[in-house]
């Protein structure tokens, strides 16, 4: 009988994603003046069809706290990246939008990104390794939806 392989897949699943999440910011800070956090809420807003989105939700899939979002949209902010917009529904929250400018900056940092990520992580898997590795992080993500529910 083989030994549990879950184990040593958790372990290598922590160091491969640090290492590559950790490459990733090291190159958009080189190319683009903008660290992976940046990249990864200027892309849920650019891929918005308003551009943008309330700050719960970026912070839930962003999984970042309030605070860290909060000081995360003001360097943006500052940067002439985003604006935020009272929610004038409810006037309780808050939206993060995506600026002409940030959308500019976006779209200028994608293109390297994406080399970055097709050189790192889309030529190390065929078309049935992704297929296969998607399937298990969608059945990961909807088992940690279910038990952040609970």
């Amino acid at each position: 009988m083989s030994a549990d392989p879950r184990p040593a897949a958790w372990q290598n699943f922590i160091e491969t994603s640090a290492r590559l999440q950790t490459i990733l910011d090291e190159d958009l800070k080189t190319t683009a003046d903008m660290s992976l956090a940046d990249y990864q809420l200027l892309m849920l807003l650019y891929n918005d069809p308003q551009r943008r989105l309330r700050m719960r939700e970026l912070s839930d899939r962003l999984v970042f706290s309030t605070s860290r979002l909060s000081y995360q949209v003001d360097t943006l902010v500052r940067r002439g990246w985003l604006c935020r917009e009272r929610a004038d529904e409810d006037r309780r929250g808050s939206y993060a939008v995506l600026t002409a400018a940030g959308a500019a900056a976006f779209h200028s940092a994608a293109t390297d990104h994406l080399r970055c990520v097709q050189k790192l992580f889309f030529d190390a898997l065929s078309m049935d390794d992704g297929a296969v590795l998607l399937d298990i992080m969608m059945r990961l993500s909807a088992h940690l939806s279910e038990k952040a529910a609970r």
